[in-house]
């Protein structure tokens, strides 16, 4: 997935667009100036990529004009796709810029928008849902692409792509087919995976089963985002996220993928697996408002404001409910239940 883009000039940043959560400001400054001391023993143009924790910086640089482009992607995307549209950026830059490269108004880099924008669908970020058969991955696939949700399980053969919108970002879903014959493609299906939803339907057989998934997306997709949705929680015998986060050792979400307002829900939960920028879509607002809180609650302990702490960790609480994150939802109850607990008791 592309994260980050950036175009500076003589190391004063043009242009920036964030897609999703990668390198701090502080950290990114650093990289820059490493790179350029890099590019200081060589002449002329320069493009290379390297791998940082995990991201991958790609980069194109001139020397002439002290131009330098770069995007950052998650590690396992194709480096020669990421490159051409790299390439493909420099041209529209210096087609639109080029005679005029001293005088660059920072108000009409807003011309790039649409060409970032198409840059990110053209690098095609994808969405494994994988599952055996009859767990919601279909079901799962609808709701997310707003599609009418069947009552009657048909089962999917070898799999099916679909692309979905979330604000003015594009993705593409492969849902897997989970009958047992089709496993030899499995394999394959899964990798240059962005992120891997792994689909159970919270019964215990299920989720016992659905451990051959965790181990194969460490095998074949090991950089990828990966998450378990806890689907058929109405049902009497489903086990609590909790239980099958502790079965899978995987972060879990609850889901009723067959009720269609749940919709919301399946797209920040994406989103949040994703780390996609809170820019992208009103939807995403809540994930960025509790990413916030949690820094508000960590500087208010901090300053030792048990008070003010224990009603961030609430509001959190509530947040984390609402995307479906029960895990974090439980242990922010349980934080701000302690804290309120101590404060009645001095």
């Amino acid at each position: 997935m592309l994260r980050q883009v950036f175009i500076l000039k003589e190391e004063k940043v043009i242009y920036n667009k964030n897609f999703g959560k990668a390198v701090p400001t502080e950290e990114f400054n650093t990289l820059y100036r490493q790179i350029i001391e890099e590019i200081s023993k060589g002449t002329g143009i320069e493009q290379d990529s390297f791998d940082y924790i995990k991201f991958k910086i790609v980069f194109k640089y001139e020397e002439q004009t002290g131009l330098m482009f770069m995007f950052i992607t998650d590690v396992n995307d194709t480096l020669a796709r990421t490159k051409k549209e790299l390439d493909i950026l420099q041209k529209e830059f210096l087609d639109t810029f080029g005679d005029n490269l001293d005088n660059l108004d920072p108000v009409l880099m807003e011309i790039l928008n649409p060409i970032i924008d198409s840059v990110h669908r053209n690098l095609k970020t994808k969405i494994a849902l994988v599952g055996f058969s009859g767990v919601g991955k279909t079901t799962s696939t609808n709701l997310i692409c707003a599609s009418e949700i069947p009552s009657v399980h048909i089962p999917t053969i070898t799999g099916k792509i679909s692309s979905v919108k979330i604000g003015k970002l594009y993705f593409h879903l492969w849902d897997f087919a989970g009958q047992e014959q089709f496993s030899y493609l499995w394999n394959d299906f899964i990798l240059g995976s962005d992120a891997v939803l792994i689909i159970t339907n919270s019964t215990l057989e299920n989720v016992e089963k659905s451990r051959f998934f965790v181990e194969l997306v460490k095998e074949r997709a090991s950089y990828a985002r990966v998450a378990v949705i806890g689907n058929k929680q109405d049902l009497p015998n489903a086990l609590s996220v909790e239980k099958i986060e502790e079965i899978l050792g995987v972060k879990t979400y609850s889901m009723i993928a067959i009720d269609p307002k749940n919709r919301d829900k399946m797209i920040q939960i994406i989103a949040d697996i994703l780390g996609i920028s809170s820019d992208a879509s009103p939807l995403l607002k809540p994930l960025f408002e509790r990413d916030e809180l949690i820094n508000q609650a960590r500087k208010s302990l901090e300053n030792g404001d048990i008070a003010q702490t224990a009603e961030y960790f609430e509001r959190i609480s509530d947040l984390c409910l609402e995307l479906g994150d029960d895990g974090l939802y439980k242990e922010f109850y349980e934080k701000a239940k302690k804290l309120k607990s101590y404060l009645t008791g001095i």
